[in-house]
């Protein structure tokens, strides 16, 4: 019967309700038709059962990195002495600093410090125990004893003191009683302690001086020369003042590691205007001039590569510079000065020397003192005077790089791939997926590891493949954009077999700068690459 029919025996209300019960109910049966069939379990003993392709995906890893970390994990930081420095305007700095050489002035300038006087005669001038050059008019002593022994070859009593009159506490000049008994061998006077006693002298001198008398008030000589001996122990100086002489010493020498590339990969790297900077921190109280005996980078291949600059003076055998100094004159006992001396591409070769790759910096720096052998100087020293000299490299991170290369271990977990039957996994796909907001093309291969770290596989089987692109930079060589890459990798199912239970993977990373790295670029902290990796699977499975 069809509609017109239909309609001709019912109303049509009628008619109208039972239409949308039939396809209400049609929809129905076929809805749970289909839950029927998506849920039945296979039975694989069916013969009847065929096979079908289902593919499965999931992601590996993803993740952010700022050019700040990227640097961080090229750069070797197992070195102390590496740094790497943000600048107000986002930029970064490298310093690789040697170390600090400290000479305490007490270490080259030696003064008395142990020894005897044996009376002669009853006076004695001793000069002051100083270094060649230095000539004392002013010091006080922190610590240190002295002592007199006295012997008394005499049948009678012996009465008398000592005295050096050149030291003096709270402006007492040093003096001790004795008596000796009749046939006395070995008396001591002292330990006297000599912490905060003065030494004043205008002629660089000590005076030892002993009275000696007899019972009767007779004054007498002592009739050997052992018979009377000052004994002086452990004396040290808080302050030391006179007339500074010339005299050449030995400051430092030390090798600073500035290898940038620091794995067994080979890159070509152009640093814009490199510097060293040589500070020197000085509370010497005396000019000291300081003598560059070696200033040379040591190549890739082990040349050496001597640095030079107009910013030293010569005298004919070396460079030299000379270091500013606290000045007794003006009145600055216990200052400390600085000089920075700058080596740049403006007056040394460091650019060019830079652009070989040097592997690390060795310097050796002696001192003179005194150089200009001014007659009237007057210097001072304390027990707190230091020069400190360190040598320190620094690289703005400005430039380019072609093929730098660097190395990274990751971590690797391919979840339940990692222990899927893989008998019907028919092929795999890895995609990697850059979004890159920096100025580096980055060419990689990945080896895949086991738990021993025994190389598995690689990624790629034809070797290392762009993985990233830079991003554009504008005129000043700052990226200003973001570049998408994407990256497909297929696999078959044997060499997935091998690495989906490795546990890491070995990154070797190629970089190469913006337009093939031919212009030079900067490196701003702030830049930064999304990098996400994702797996594809295609398995076999059972259906009905």
């Amino acid at each position: 019967m069809n509609h017109s029919n239909l309609k001709n025996h019912i109303n049509h209300s009628t008619y109208n309700m039972l239409f949308k019960r039939t396809t209400y109910l049609l929809a129905l049966v076929m809805l749970l038709s289909a839950l029927n069939q998506g849920c039945k379990k296979f039975d694989i003993s069916n013969p009847e059962i065929d096979e079908h392709t289902a593919e499965f995906a999931f992601p590996l890893f993803s993740t952010d990195l700022t050019l700040k970390d990227l640097m961080l994990n090229v750069l070797n930081d197992t070195l102390s002495g590496d740094t790497i420095f943000i600048n107000p305007d986002n930029t970064m700095t490298l310093f690789y600093s040697g170390d600090v050489a400290e000479k305490p002035a007490s270490d080259i300038f030696a003064f008395l410090e142990n020894g005897g006087v044996p009376m002669a005669d009853s006076v004695i001038i001793n000069p002051i125990q100083a270094p060649n050059g230095v000539s004392v008019r002013q010091a006080v002593l922190k610590s240190g004893t002295m002592s007199v022994l006295i012997n008394n070859p005499f049948h009678d009593t012996i009465t008398g003191s000592v005295e050096i009159p050149e030291l003096s506490l709270n402006g007492v000049s040093f003096s001790a009683p004795f008596v000796a008994n009749p046939d006395t061998q070995n008396l001591i006077l002292g330990p006297f302690d000599m912490s905060g006693y003065e030494l004043n002298s205008n002629s660089n001198t000590l005076t030892f001086r002993y009275y000696a008398y007899k019972p009767d008030g007779t004054r007498i000589k002592m009739p050997d020369l052992g018979n009377i001996l000052f004994v002086y122990l452990g004396l040290k100086f808080s302050y030391v003042e006179g007339y500074w002489g010339y005299q050449l010493y030995a400051l430092t020498r030390d090798t600073i590691e500035i290898n940038i590339n620091q794995t067994d990969l080979r890159g070509d790297i152009k640093v814009k205007n490199p510097k060293v900077t040589m500070r020197v921190r000085n509370s010497w109280g005396f000019p000291t001039r300081g003598i560059i005996k070696y200033l040379s980078f040591i190549g890739q291949n082990g040349e050496e590569l001597q640095l030079t600059g107009s910013v030293f003076e010569n005298d004919g055998t070396y460079d030299y510079a000379d270091f500013d100094y606290p000045s007794y004159a003006a009145g600055e006992v216990g200052q400390e000065k600085y000089t920075d001396i700058y080596l740049d591409e403006t007056n040394s070769n460091i650019a060019d020397i830079f652009n070989s790759q040097p592997t690390r910096l060795i310097y050796e720096v002696d001192g003179v003192s005194n150089a200009q052998q001014d007659p009237n100087l007057i210097g001072f020293m304390t027990d707190e005077s230091i020069l400190a000299l360190q040598m320190r490299v620094e690289l703005l991170l400005e430039g380019s790089a072609k093929n730098f290369g660097a190395e990274q271990t990751l971590d690797l977990n391919f979840g339940e791939f990692g222990s899927l039957d893989s008998a019907r996994i028919e092929s795999v796909e890895f995609k990697l997926v850059t979004e890159n907001g920096t100025p580096v093309d980055i060419n990689a291969q990945i080896y895949f590891r086991d738990e021993n770290d025994n190389p598995v596989d690689s990624l790629f089987d034809e070797g290392s493949r762009n993985i990233m692109n830079a991003a554009p930079v504008n005129a000043d060589g700052v990226a200003d954009g973001i570049t998408r890459t994407e990256t497909f990798i297929p696999m078959i199912a044997e060499r997935f077999e091998h690495i989906r239970t490795t546990k890491t993977a070995y990154l070797k990373a190629y970089f190469t700068t913006a337009e093939d790295g031919t212009v030079p670029v900067k490196f701003l902290a702030d830049n930064s690459a999304v990098v996400k990796m994702g797996i594809k699977v295609r398995k076999r499975i059972f259906g009905e």
